[in-house]
């Protein structure tokens, strides 16, 4: 009788710890490829299940979420383990708030393990790939030393410059043409194409010809959306036109591309970063991509669009 109730007592238990196996050996996991990110860029976040039962209840992961955006989602994948299934997701997630952003614990129902959460440092500029970048210097005091030859020569220099600028104004008799920016019945978008068409001819190669490509990209970006819908995107800081933008009901991947050209713009114009020719086929193609799709929103809902103040 005894060794009856051992015997159950040994198989109840038995039970029960194969009960509790089962439900502390399904590993959750949750990890991003890089955990130092500049402004836009974009990267990978892993969502992984091992040894689940078919069927769980994957995770609940809204497209924005303390910061962070999710551009881009996989597809659950799954592989058959034995008995079990394993259970794996990628999402592409970016952000263009400068910080140190944390995802919370995620969990799944009827598993009792949660992943561990994450940190994401937000950086506002990259300048990992500049080589020609160098630290700003101290201003130096200089001595002041009166040299009146040197004096003498700039005063005549100036009354000779401020001759010629007078006789010019005398003699040009024809106003200088102003340029308003559309021609004829041009769209802002088709004005836009065109002189984005008139970049062809720049020559890369040249530091010189990048940084005024750029610019040229960056005025002619500004000047359509200061047509189309009215922003003051002309007087605007780049972080200002950003936030702006952000309320466009433009899908996340045209603007994070349109954003990444921005700020590799600035990298261009204020740090002499040169960007590889793919790049700049890039930035060209992001461009159109975002114009594109702005010129299809619906006029009645942006025609008294208002842009957030600073």
């Amino acid at each position: 009788m005894n060794n009856r109730k051992l015997y159950i007592v040994f198989f109840l238990g038995l039970i029960f710890l194969s009960i509790q196996l089962n439900l502390f050996s399904q590993i959750v996991k949750a990890a991003v490829s890089r955990d130092r990110i500049f402004i836009g860029e974009q990267i990978t976040l892993k969502l992984s299940v091992e040894r689940a039962k078919a069927g769980i209840t994957w995770f609940s992961f809204p497209d924005s979420l303390n910061h962070i955006e999710v551009v881009k989602r996989s597809k659950i994948d799954t592989v058959l383990n034995g008995s079990f299934t394993n259970y794996s997701q990628t999402i592409l997630i970016t952000s263009f708030d400068s910080g140190r952003w944390e995802f919370p614990p995620l969990s799944l129902p009827g598993i009792n393990q949660s992943t561990l959460p994450i940190s994401i440092d937000v950086l506002p500029v990259d300048v990992s790939k500049l080589q020609d970048y160098n630290d700003i210097k101290d201003i130096e005091e200089v001595k002041q030393e009166n040299d009146w030859f040197i004096t003498g020569i700039i005063i005549a220099i100036t009354l000779i410059s401020i001759a010629a600028i007078y006789w010019l104004l005398i003699k040009k008799k024809k106003a200088v043409p102003i340029n308003t920016g559309l021609k004829g019945r041009l769209s802002p978008l088709e004005w836009a194409m065109a002189e984005l068409n008139k970049l062809n001819g720049y020559n890369l190669g040249a530091p010189g010809e990048v940084k005024k490509y750029y610019s040229d990209l960056t005025n002619i970006s500004r000047t359509f959306f200061n047509m189309q819908l009215q922003q003051h995107s002309l007087q605007q800081t780049t972080d200002e036109w950003m936030v702006n933008l952000q309320s466009l009901s433009v899908d996340n991947a045209t603007k994070t591309s349109f954003f990444q050209f921005l700020r590799q713009a600035d990298a261009v114009k204020f740090a002499k970063y040169l960007p590889p020719q793919k790049e700049n086929e890039t930035s060209v193609g992001a461009i159109k991509q975002m114009l594109q799709k702005v010129s299809l929103l619906d006029s009645a809902v942006y025609s008294n669009y208002q842009p957030k103040k600073f």
